[in-house]
């Protein structure tokens, strides 16, 4: 098995909302304000308002998250993207992230798995393959980086 780019993904997100399910257990919700895409096969834009991220914290300051937006290509095209990942940090870091502060995407481990749902034609190459990502959290914004699964 091989690993071979497949794009970049720049989002620009709005508030984040904070819900405090249980104790420990928070679920976070902010949409998507903005982004752009780019890599060998195809680039565009995030639509904005489209969807957003949902993490859930848990009381050891992992958690799960859960993405969804849509993309536009250069030359229109939809394209529906689906993400579940997973991110863990040493507490101070999760403090730190869940604050909004810039913290070194080295401190914590976070990684995805991305599903898009292309239209037929020159994207349908996205609906036959598996990716895997890795995601860098800063202030007001996310930087996905995907691979496909070769």
């Amino acid at each position: 098995m091989q690993l071979e780019f497949a794009l970049e993904m720049r989002i620009s997100l709005g508030p984040r909302v904070h819900i405090d399910l249980a104790p420990g257990y928070t679920r976070g919700a902010v949409l998507i304000e903005d982004g752009t895409f780019t890599g060998p096969s195809l680039s565009g834009r995030v639509v904005r308002g489209s969807g957003g991220d949902f993490p859930m914290v848990r009381p050891d300051g992992s958690g799960r998250f859960e993405s969804q937006y849509l993309l536009e290509t250069d030359d229109g095209a939809h394209i529906l993207k689906r993400s579940t990942g997973v991110r863990h940090a040493p507490p101070d870091v999760v403090r730190a992230l869940l604050a909004g502060e810039q913290v070194d995407p080295q401190s914590y481990y976070m990684r995805m798995m991305p599903r898009f749902e292309a239209p037929q034609g020159p994207y349908d190459w996205m609906n036959r393959t598996l990716f895997v990502g890795v995601g860098q959290r800063n202030p007001t914004g996310s930087i996905f980086r995907f691979w496909k699964v070769v």
